[in-house]
């Protein structure tokens, strides 16, 4: 500076700024902010991984099913190719019960015994049955064999005393008519048996007495048959089927 110049004519460059100075709020507020940014996508992160694990496994389990249903229908199948089923015998029963066509009471049951099913070439296929007592019986029962010959219907009257089956022949003529035949049950001269020889039906009926052998006290014996066109009584169904009566 010359002796001339003044101070305040002399050029000063002007002072450099000042930075601005950080406060340690700002550095909070910011360190703040950052953190929940971070943890919402540590939580989006995980969420994701966790639907992506649950549906990994879902698939897997779903992938390991199939396929082990699928190896077992093929086991099955080549098991039932493979192996021989063991033929199944039906053992028929040691005392086969015979079929009924309705209620059995107890003489039902008695003459499932005493007669059975089978009478020679006769079957009652469909067994004994409870039948409508008639002209003062106590019960009654009823079978239908069958034959080449045809159908014949047994039926059991039961009664009290050999004197009511004996008196029930008379009350039923009055329906089925005069026997056109009568004669004894056995050799021995036991018994009293009657034939009817009707257009439409024939008709074998006959009672025991005290001397008959077998004797089942107050029974009467009707078998009724379709007639047929033969010209002797010993042709027709019904006596045909009492001759092969186990009685």
């Amino acid at each position: 500076m010359t002796g001339l110049e003044r101070p305040e004519d002399v050029y000063r460059p002007p002072a450099a700024p000042t930075p601005p100075v950080e406060s340690d709020g700002d550095d909070a507020e910011e360190s703040q902010e950052v953190a929940r940014v971070r943890r919402r996508s540590r939580v989006v992160v995980i969420t994701v991984i966790a639907a992506s694990a649950t549906l990994l496994l879902g698939l897997t389990v779903a992938i390991v099913m199939l396929t082990t249903g699928l190896l077992s229908a093929i086991g099955d199948r080549g098991g039932d190719a493979d192996t021989e089923k063991p033929a199944v015998v039906e053992q028929e029963p040691d005392d086969p019960q015979p079929v009924r066509a309705g209620e059995c009471g107890e003489l039902c049951g008695a003459l499932e015994s005493e007669i059975g099913v089978d009478a020679g070439a006769w079957t009652a296929e469909a067994g004994w049955s409870d039948a409508e007592p008639e002209v003062g019986a106590t019960a009654a029962a009823t079978a239908v064999f069958t034959s080449d010959l045809g159908a014949g219907t047994l039926t059991v009257l039961q009664f009290d005393t050999d004197e009511q089956a004996a008196q029930a022949v008379k009350d039923l003529g009055a329906r089925i008519g005069e026997p056109v035949f009568q004669t004894t049950v056995f050799d021995d001269g036991s018994g009293t048996r009657y034939d009817y020889d009707g257009a439409l039906t024939s008709r074998v009926l006959w009672h025991l007495d005290a001397q008959s052998t077998p004797h089942e006290v107050g029974r009467l014996y009707l078998i009724e048959a379709p007639a047929n066109d033969a010209a002797d009584f010993s042709e027709q169904a019904a006596y045909q089927l009492y001759l092969a009566l186990p009685l």
